[in-house]
């Protein structure tokens, strides 16, 4: 091996790690101030945040709307930091490079990704619009229970017997769901049936006054009955009562509905009856039960 060539060749990789080593050099103070902007952006991002929710509060806007807009603020102020860190550095380039990858890769996970996008569009809808809050109670797909978060993805509703259920949020834009918590107030629908031999007029009168008589309930709507319909073996009345919701205990109250009614029209009198069915066998079938012979005449 020719020892000139190897010292050409040594010469001039000393030069290159020469000429990087001053790169390095010449770029420490740079790099140093796009750390500091760094810090600084974060920093300043975090102030913004607070800032953003301590003026939300303020106006009382929707709390998922207020972390989605303070949230997005706070992003913003990191990204613009990073931007102009990187153009300390003189790396301008790599930003429009950074740039255009982001968006062909949001492309890419956007088709990947559609449901997940979709719950995303509708976790900022919901806290745009606002149809429902933390603490309504909802009923949606067979689901019932409390609001207890609303996020960007999904809605974490707590069912009446403990369990946590995760409803995606798309669910809530494109699917009926029911919301007991909006207008305020719940009704409670009571049904009793009565004998045909008593009289439904004097019957509803004593249904109206054992439901005005349940704690917890609303003097306005007042409770009022109705004859609903002559069914098989009874005349069947339902009463309407209205209480203030979310406050009062659904159950509770529709338990004391219905206790009152039961002791109040059997106080009065009135025959609250079970089911009757009436079996009509013909007389040959009765003939020939009665002269089968038993084993015992065998």
């Amino acid at each position: 091996m020719n020892i000139d060539v190897v010292a050409e060749g040594l010469e001039k990789l000393v030069k290159k790690l020469e000429t990087w080593g001053q790169g390095i050099i010449e770029m420490i103070p740079n790099l140093l101030l796009a750390i500091l902007v760094v810090i600084i952006f974060w920093v300043l991002s975090r102030w913004v945040y607070n800032m953003m929710r301590s003026f939300f509060s303020k106006v009382q806007l929707n709390k998922s709307l207020e972390h989605l807009i303070a949230n997005t603020c706070r992003i913003i102020v990191i990204c613009l930091g990073v931007v102009i860190a990187l153009a300390v550095l003189e790396l301008q380039k790599t930003v429009f490079s950074l740039l255009a990858g982001v968006g062909v890769i949001g492309l890419a996970l956007g088709f990947a990704f559609q449901d997940l996008a979709a719950n995303f569009m509708s976790g900022i809808m919901l806290a745009v619009r606002a149809p429902l809050k933390i603490g309504d109670v909802v009923e949606i797909n067979g689901v019932q229970g409390t609001v207890e978060d609303i996020r960007l993805r999904d809605t974490l509703i707590r069912n009446f017997s403990g369990q946590d259920v995760f409803i995606p949020n798309k669910d809530f834009t494109s699917n009926k769901f029911t919301n007991y918590s909006s207008y305020g107030q719940r009704r409670i629908k009571i049904e009793v049936g009565i004998g045909y031999e008593d009289d439904p007029t004097k019957g509803l009168e004593v249904m109206t006054a054992a439901l005005a008589k349940v704690d917890g309930i609303l003097d306005e709507p007042a409770p009022e009955a109705f004859v609903g319909e002559l069914a098989g073996s009874s005349v069947n009345l339902f009463g309407h009562i209205w209480f203030t919701y979310p406050g009062g205990s659904y159950f509770q109250i529709q338990s004391d509905a219905i206790t009152l009614v039961k002791q109040d029209l059997e106080a009065a009198g009135f025959n609250i009856p079970f089911p009757i069915r009436t079996l009509d066998v013909p007389d040959n079938v009765v003939d020939a039960i009665r002269n089968k012979p038993s084993k015992s005449d065998s």
